[in-house]
């Protein structure tokens, strides 16, 4: 790895904290990822981002999104029980994969003990499993066990059995089978004011396996379905229909719509938020508590193809949870845009408006071995006693525990001066010479230096930074540029890109690029301060450069909620190992 030339080997092991060097010992943690008990407390070596945020030793403290250490298993559930206890469950996999474990937490998710056997499978079971806490305190749990035979997907089969608990949670029923078919995985499972049990999933339609002739709508191979039960599980009934989406041709996969999540309403309607191809999350509803469901439509939320998860707060507001991740060079990316970052926004009014649209959890930096799904998705949240949401996301090496306050969303500005690191920028696919470094002759003074290097010199952007969604709003950057500079790039989006994808400005809201010929840049002094303001009513942006009017921009393509992405480089396509340093970030909601 390249160390900048404006940085003394004096300052080589300050830097190392920012950097990630690969040691022996930090290659032997990243390989043994799904061990929980070769798990750091804490710590997963990541060089910028979220996770190299502090853990504080305080709930009380904890504010925005902490890492708290490597998830147990993939696609686990988080359950409230008492007080500050909570516990985790997941299926023993890799490995046998033959029982339900649990972790317990009983100081609202800051530590968490050794693992424990909840009850055995009846024979392998899949990942996928879903539990909760019904009104009289007991648990219920779906999971998937795995088998072969008709009915399926290519003679696979993924049944859902079903367990819950007696006597306050003291011992486990026998484990029956509710459903007989392939099921990819469970995300819905509620039970609703008046006590019924709810589960809603996608099944395989073996008819549906084949792709149908031209001019014939495809719907993939998957259909929506629910089975509710009004006595405590004894016994379930189908809902009256089936959903089904349509698959945009030309992707990775055509499963169609899948993996739904679901919220009971105040006015007692089910909201159903389904997985998708197209590029945006899907949405249903249902009048009658799950017996019956109005056809899917299109949600204004941008998404890969992945999952989304749904918490009701006691305070009756509303987060959801999903990758609003997209890769617009590759169309054959994985889950069709990626899952790189998870977002999470938050609603008081029962999903009409929402805020925040912030990073909640980033995958894993680096190269890392994958075997299956891998990234941020896969979400279960609950939460605590004292008003933080315990969030569980991700599969392979991405898995996570992580906290966060649900006020945190509600912000309307942000700012960063890069004094606790790189906490708040993502930088996938990131050119090596743009860093974390120290200013020249401004001692401990920590800035963002922004180059293009030889090999990157067909990107534009170098660094990305998440704040609070705004439709109309002011970005302040104060930046330093170097004696050479070719200029910078700023980019204003509305979703998430890596930085090396190619196409992403090009999908932007607003693009600004300021040469480094342009004779305001070439006269300003190396100190400047760069503003942007925007207005998706007025389908316009303006960029001022020392309060000077550099340049007006027309709206590229009209977001759905507003701005919460900015996108820093240099334009043109020569090597620029100059740059410029970036010294603080400001976001303000108009």
């Amino acid at each position: 790895m390249k160390l900048s030339i404006y940085i003394s080997c004096l300052l080589i092991p300050l830097l190392i904290f920012f950097l990630e060097i690969p040691t022996s010992k930090q290659i032997n943690h990243k390989r043994n990822l799904n061990n929980f008990h070769s798990f750091h407390p804490n710590h997963d070596n990541h060089s910028f981002g979220m996770r190299l945020r502090k853990l504080p030793g305080k709930l009380s403290e904890v504010y925005a999104p902490v890492f708290v250490k490597p998830a147990p298993g993939n696609e686990a559930t988080i359950v409230g029980l008492t007080h500050d206890s909570l516990r985790i469950f997941y299926i023993n996999s890799p490995g046998a994969a033959d029982r339900m474990m649990s972790i317990t937490s009983a100081d609202g998710g800051l530590t968490w003990g050794d693992p424990k056997m909840e009850f055995n499978l009846p024979h392998q079971g899949a990942y996928g499993n879903q539990v909760i806490k019904d009104h009289n305190g007991e648990l219920h749990c779906v999971f998937l066990v795995q088998g072969e035979g008709n009915g399926g997907y290519r003679g696979r089969l993924d049944n859902i059995w079903y367990s819950h608990t007696n006597r306050q949670r003291n011992e486990w029923a026998t484990p029956e089978e509710i459903f007989h078919g392939y099921v990819g995985a469970l995300r819905g499972f509620i039970q609703l004011k008046g006590g019924r049990l709810l589960l809603a999933f996608a099944k395989a339609v073996p008819e549906w396996e084949k792709v149908p002739p031209k001019g014939i709508a495809d719907y993939g191979w998957n259909e929506i379905i629910s089975l509710y039960s009004d006595d405590g599980g004894k016994t379930w009934k189908h809902s009256k229909n089936g959903m089904k989406v349509v698959s945009q041709s030309g992707k990775t996969t055509r499963y169609g719509g899948i993996e739904p999540a679901i919220l009971e309403l105040k006015n007692g309607k089910i909201w159903m938020l389904i997985r998708t191809n197209s590029g945006y999350l899907y949405e249903s509803y249902s009048v009658d508590g799950g017996k019956s469901w109005q056809q899917p439509r299109p949600t204004k939320f941008i998404s890969s193809n992945s999952p989304a998860a749904i918490l009701r707060l006691r305070d009756n507001r509303i987060v959801i949870f999903w990758c609003s991740d997209q890769c617009w060079d590759n169309p054959h990316s994985y889950a069709d845009g990626g899952r790189q970052v998870l977002h999470t926004a938050i609603s008081n009014d029962e999903g009409k408006t929402w805020r925040g649209f912030r990073e909640v959890l980033i995958k894993i930096e680096g190269n890392i071995p994958h075997h299956g799904d891998f990234g941020v998705s896969y979400s279960s949240a609950v939460e605590t006693a004292d008003g933080k949401i315990a969030l569980i996301s991700g599969q392979g090496a991405g898995k996570a525990i992580v906290l966060f306050d649900p006020d945190w969303l509600e912000q309307r500005s942000d700012n960063d001066d890069f004094s606790k690191g790189i906490v708040q920028w993502t930088m996938f696919g990131g050119d090596s010479v743009t860093k974390l470094s120290i200013l020249p002759n401004m001692r401990d003074k920590k800035a963002l230096l922004i180059r293009k290097s030889a090999n990157k010199k067909d990107l534009n952007t170098e660094a990305v930074w998440n704040f609070p969604m705004a439709s109309k709003g002011e970005l302040i950057l104060k930046i330093r540029k170097n004696m050479g500079s070719r200029g910078i790039n700023v980019a204003l989006s509305d979703h998430f890109s890596t930085c090396d994808d190619t196409m992403a400005n090009k999908h932007a809201v607003f693009v600004f690029s300021v040469p480094g010929t342009n004779k305001t840049w070439e006269k300003s002094d190396n100190d400047m301060t760069i503003e942007v303001r925007w207005s998706i009513r007025n389908r316009k942006a303006s960029l001022y450069l020392n309060n000077q009017l550099i340049k007006i921009a027309s709206i590229q393509r009209h977001p759905n909620f507003g701005i919460n992405y900015l996108r820093v480089g240099i334009p043109g396509d020569k090597e620029d190992l100059s740059g410029y340093y970036i010294k603080s970030v400001n976001s303000v909601t108009k």
